[in-house]
């Protein structure tokens, strides 16, 4: 029986920064016309950079599209692992608002969500939006919710809200949930963890909408986390069936494993110097800056150098962050891997005019990403009046 996913984003996808917009999330082939009536498997994020996501069009067979795309908005950014690391911004569908519409008014009122979840802090402050389907202005038609320490789900056609687990800490775990008539049932790390009352749902007269990640399009819900592997049916999977999807997304992210990271203690000593986004010609929306360090402390890791370079964020979708504001000669304590180990960075700027050093190896920062207040970002050089 083939498994009736609706829209399975494997969020280890290849997202990568610079082919954002080619990412698939549309099905275009000659059996597209029936994709509506399909109550299965619409779109999977794969994890692969070279087919990043597929998408199962009315016989559950996988097609791809490539000019559909995931757009992004604000402080975001794609993993190394091609994941979704969200710091209060926005990845949001675009261009499958038909398909996904079509495959959502004909669900009976049924969804399942999967979803592996890596959040930044057991306390939400207010709501927190780890995904939300709806219209591009509006509010969400259903949306998976961090509220304090609570998973909740919500739902336009209930009043309300579904708390489908606590959290006891913040490590990652992997999420299904199933919505029908009958019953919310919750499993977490493929095991059966709750039940609450069904909800009476009706999708038909659902107008099509977008899928968002990490925000609404209000920026109202900002999330902090990072989302792997995110699939959508539209049919309440039963339970051997979402045995089956949870352990094939936990044994995919137990294979990628992680990389060494290193946490220490540092006297910076110099930032290298990074092009401005209102320069003439430049097009790039984040750009990396590499700094040098002394290291003062190794607190986690392995490193015996006395000096580390690093590759910290200028600026995020021309945000500017409070990392260009370090001081020479301040003390920071920074937590990094090898930079080597994020393909999703080579296509992206960095900016590196400190002394050549062929010794040296650059590290990637891992620290949240934080804006700088408005009146403090740098200001572009004043047109001359002609």
């Amino acid at each position: 029986m083939v498994n009736r996913l609706l829209f399975n984003t494997f969020i280890m996808i290849a997202l990568v920064a610079g082919c954002l917009s080619n990412v698939v999330i549309n099905a275009d082939d000659k059996n597209s016309k029936k994709a509506t009536s399909y109550r299965g498997k619409i779109l999977e994020m794969t994890g692969d950079d070279t087919v990043p996501v597929k998408v199962w069009n009315a016989l559950g067979k996988p097609v791809l599209d490539p000019y559909y795309a995931f757009d992004k908005k604000g402080l975001v950014l794609v993993g190394k692992d091609y994941s979704l690391r969200l710091d209060g911004g926005r990845f949001f569908s675009a261009g499958a608002e038909e398909y996904l519409g079509g495959c959502l008014k004909n669900s009976s009122g049924e969804l399942t969500i999967s979803i592996y979840i890596n959040p930044a802090k057991m306390n939400q402050k207010g709501k927190g939006c780890i995904v939300g389907y709806g219209p591009s202005k509006g509010d969400f038609y259903f949306s998976l919710m961090q509220e304090k320490d609570a998973l909740v789900f919500t739902s336009n056609k209930s009043s309300k809200n579904i708390q489908l687990l606590k959290l006891k800490d913040d490590k990652p775990f992997h999420l299904v949930f199933t919505v029908s008539s009958q019953k919310v049932i919750i499993y977490q790390n493929s095991k059966k963890v709750g039940s609450q009352p069904g909800i009476k749902s009706d999708f038909s007269k659902w107008e099509n909408g977008q899928l968002f990640f990490g925000n609404n399009a209000a920026g109202t819900y900002p999330w902090n986390g990072r989302l792997e592997r995110f699939s959508l049916f539209n049919k309440a999977l039963i339970s051997d069936e979402v045995v089956k999807v949870a352990n094939a997304s936990l044994k995919e992210i137990k294979e990628i494993g992680t990389s060494p990271t290193i946490t220490f203690e540092g006297t910076l000593l110099e930032r290298s110097k990074y092009p401005m986004p209102w320069k003439e010609g430049f097009t790039y929306r984040e750009v990396l800056t590499v700094c040098e360090y002394m290291i003062n402390k190794v607190i986690k890791g392995n490193f015996k150098k006395k000096k580390i370079r690093v590759a910290e964020w200028a600026y995020v979708d021309r945000i500017f962050l409070k990392n260009i504001r370090k001081k020479i000669g301040s003390v920071q304590t920074l937590m990094v891997e090898d930079f080597n180990d994020n393909p999703q960075l080579a296509t992206l700027e960095r900016a590196d005019t400190l002394e050549l050093d062929i010794d040296a190896v650059t590290y990637y920062d891992l620290s949240p990403l934080v804006a700088l207040p408005k009146n403090e970002y740098p200001k572009p050089p004043k047109k001359e009046n002609k």
